[in-house]
């Protein structure tokens, strides 16, 4: 294990001296400058404050969304888990994630059997991945096809069709 503790030790030093090169530019203080400016703005606007990591690229930041303590006050557990996803693009998330997003933005009703059957039957909206608690948009999906809505019908069905994964596995959505 030291060997590993060694090369993080070298790394960790290898990029301290980039940034030191980095911060002795003109640009990097401009940079600072507005970092700083659009963090405060992001905190008066009640925004979720944007990570360096995000702004430079890095792949960890894919994916990831912040939440901003009671962002989901008064919304329903389903409804705020919808809306986390759709914060999140692309990326699918655990339940587990999205349980601890929505309980962080206050959301109320956040029981871990209850929202997991509400995400499997909300089909028309969401797509769980099979024999997982992985649950992305479908609107992230274009690939997946969920037929059309009825007249009349809301986001919030419980109806499922033919193209639902939960179906395609012979279980009950």
């Amino acid at each position: 294990m030291s060997g590993f503790n060694d090369t993080i030790e070298k790394l960790k030093s290898e990029i301290e001296g980039h940034i030191a090169t980095l911060k002795g530019n003109d640009a990097w203080v401009q940079t600072e400058k507005i970092y700083r400016a659009l963090g405060t703005i992001e905190e008066l606007a009640g925004a979720p404050r944007t990570s360096l990591a995000e702004l430079f690229g890095f792949s960890d930041a894919v994916g990831t969304a912040s939440v901003i303590q009671g962002e989901f006050m008064g919304m329903d557990a389903l409804v705020a888990a919808k809306n986390y996803m759709k914060k999140k693009k692309a990326v699918a998330s655990s339940l587990d994630e999205i349980i601890e997003a929505i309980q962080k933005g206050g959301a109320q009703g956040v029981g871990r059997d209850a929202l997991a059957t509400k995400l499997s039957r909300s089909t028309w909206d969401v797509a769980k991945a099979p024999d997982q608690e992985l649950y992305t948009l479908v609107e992230f999906l274009p690939h997946l096809k969920r037929g059309k809505r009825k007249s009349g019908q809301t986001g919030e069905s419980d109806a499922t069709d033919s193209s639902s994964p939960a179906v395609e596995n012979g279980e009950k959505a």
